[in-house]
């Protein structure tokens, strides 16, 4: 697999690509993306600073119909799938352009297509298990997106405590703005509350597969995520121990 960054104000690219003008093709999407999103803020700044769904009337890009959508299922601001929306842009315009295999990683929000098996990382901040874990995407579940919400680490708006709430869905744009909402969602001095609060909240957004939460030494899941693997010998304990705690279709916590 080919790899390359960009980076362009805050969209920061990390593209694994089986063929070098995908690359290229993925770039000038993600660029295009953020040319049309600046030009419907300049018009409408509510896009960008709304924490509510927000409908608006007429065809848009891509890019912004996918985070208009999202936002409507996830109950949350359009810009709350800023990110995913990009990552998953890219990613298609890279398959248009021949790719066979792509994952796109915009930031931690990552859309990834193709034909074969992927391993994604787990990056919670200080968390125990942070660095410990990561998922095993088979080709069956693809496509895909994944995206993650803090609380504790990076830039993005976040109102919850975790983290890591990572979101599992289709495309990437709903895992993004899902991830937005399940991280709110985690607040409170009571860890494992909290964790079971975002587990709740991912049940009431429509169409996406799963999500994983991380606060500090607990993780809870919910729903269908991507087999959970080992990345360093201390992982095997924190594996054991989700497993234990975990029943998919209802959610549990592994302390």
């Amino acid at each position: 697999m080919l790899e390359r960054v960009w980076s362009f104000k805050e969209t920061n690219l990390r593209i694994k690509c089986d063929h070098d003008r995908a690359i290229d093709a993925a770039i000038s999407a993600a660029f295009k993306a953020r040319m049309e999103i600046e030009r419907l803020i300049l018009r409408c700044p509510e896009f960008r600073w709304s924490l509510e769904p927000l409908k608006l009337r007429g065809d848009h890009p891509r890019v912004i119909e996918l985070m208009l959508r999202a936002g409507e299922l996830a109950k949350v601001g359009p810009f709350a799938a800023v990110a995913g929306a990009i990552s998953q842009v890219a990613a298609e315009a890279a398959v248009e352009a021949g790719a066979k295999n792509v994952i796109v990683d915009n930031g931690g929000d990552i859309s990834i297509l193709g034909e074969s098996d992927f391993r994604v990382g787990i990056f919670a901040g200080f968390a125990a298990g942070s660095g410990k874990l990561g998922f095993l995407v088979k080709k069956e579940e693809l496509p895909i997106g994944i995206c993650a919400s803090s609380g504790t680490v990076g830039h993005s708006l976040s109102f919850g405590w975790a983290d890591a709430a990572v979101a599992v869905a289709d495309d990437a744009a709903l895992a993004d703005a899902a991830a937005t909402a399940i991280g709110n969602a985690v607040v409170g001095n009571d860890v494992e509350r909290s964790i079971r609060s975002g587990l709740e909240r991912a049940k009431e957004i429509p169409q996406i597969r799963g999500c994983l939460v991380v606060r500090e030494k607990h993780i809870g899941a919910w729903g269908r995520v991507p087999e959970l693997i080992g990345v360093d010998p201390g992982s095997r304990e924190l594996l054991t121990t989700l497993e234990k705690y975990q029943s998919y279709g209802k959610g549990g916590l592994a302390p």
